[in-house]
């Protein structure tokens, strides 16, 4: 690349936590610092997670002229992470029907926003913020971090592992349905474990958030004949390790507006168990993976953000299906691999952070 094509960026908010919005910009900070941009990175959440290559870009003090501001942040943040000179590009998704009161005002404190899926950008859309102001930039992954054949060193001997990436325990992501689910599918004769990565926080939660281990407790009180289970808390750094290791990946959540770890699935080669609903399907298909079917019903109060809605909708998932499909995928593993390598080929070639650093510099033309 030229250097008169070269940009200077800065990127503001979750940068340094493990976080979906932190993996995002770290993501795209990376991709942007490869093909010889100028970048300066300001975390508000601390720096524990910033790999290397990225810590000498650290600062407290975004000052200067920069080519292009970037910040993956809640709306009512627009106005104070973008005011560092140079485009104002917000990446934003929201998982609910309805917005917040209020928030779809602040479009006018970014140039762009940025959301990850047409699912996330028709939301905004019917929540009255204009078109012209919102340009899909799909999330990627680190093609290098897939190089890896290393894995995960799990407890577990049973044949088949059957990841579940929930992160952070919301109410949206489903996780009593998901568990019902496995626990239905299979007893403990099943060659099959459920490896569950998973955030336990024992302190104060939010009224979004689930306790994981109760919802465990809840899980072998009623499937006394369970089939094994496993869970992770600790930080990998390098997530292809854990898909390496894993065979099926299962989702289904009520709402995700993109769903990395699908992504991630993807490019391990792994089959993928998912929602037919939300970002997802800007890339999963039925050629690619297993949909499991559903539908739309109120949000509860409490498993919103920021404010709530009785009006709002998000997706529920068949449960019946979801144990037709993980039954299915164990029963038929070899043939669906072989079956979904074309489209899971093409999300490889289309999904990664250069290619939306791409996209963004295309935005400044």
């Amino acid at each position: 690349m030229s250097k008169e094509n070269l940009k200077s960026l800065c990127f503001h908010g979750y940068i340094g936590l493990n976080h979906s919005w932190s993996v995002v910009q770290r993501g795209l900070a990376s991709a942007f610092l490869k093909n010889g941009h100028q970048i300066s990175l300001c975390s508000t959440n601390g720096i524990d997670c910033i790999p290397d290559n990225l810590k000498p870009y650290l600062t407290d003090n975004l000052n200067g002229k920069y080519d292009i501001q970037l910040s993956y942040t809640a709306m009512q943040n627009f106005s104070k992470y973008l005011s560092h000179g140079g485009l104002r590009y917000a990446i934003y998704n929201y998982e609910f029907s309805i917005l917040p009161d209020g928030w779809a005002k602040h479009h006018n404190d970014c140039d762009l926003i940025l959301p990850s899926s047409n699912f996330s950008k028709e939301i905004f859309l019917n929540n009255k913020i204009p078109e012209n102001k919102m340009v899909v930039i799909p999330h990627g992954v680190n093609v290098e971090d897939f190089e890896t054949k290393e894995k995960y060193p799990l407890k577990t001997s049973k044949a088949l592992k059957i990841l579940a990436c929930i992160a952070q325990p919301h109410i949206r992501k489903a996780i009593p349905e998901l568990l019902d689910a496995f626990g239905k599918a299979f007893t403990k004769k099943d060659d099959v474990c459920l490896v569950a990565k998973v955030v336990i926080n024992n302190g104060k939660r939010s009224p979004f958030e689930v306790h994981f281990p109760d919802l465990l407790k809840d899980f072998y009180a009623k499937y006394k004949d369970h089939a094994e289970i496993e869970v992770i808390t600790e930080f990998i750094p390098n997530m292809a390790v854990l898909y390496n290791a894993c065979d099926i990946l299962f989702a289904i959540p009520h709402s995700e507006c993109f769903h990395l770890p699908s992504l991630e699935a993807c490019f391990a080669n792994k089959i993928v168990i998912s929602s037919r609903y939300g970002g997802p399907l800007d890339f999963l298909t039925d050629e690619c993976s297993l949909l499991v079917n559903g539908k739309e019903g109120r949000v509860p109060r409490e498993a919103q953000y920021w404010g709530c809605s009785p009006y709002s909708k998000y997706f529920y998932p068949d449960i019946s299906d979801a144990v037709d499909k993980l039954r299915y995928a164990v029963e038929n593993y070899d043939l669906l691999i072989e079956k979904f390598k074309p489209g899971i080929q093409n999300i490889i070639e289309n999904y990664t952070w250069d290619k939306a650093a791409e996209k963004i510099l295309e935005l400044c033309k």
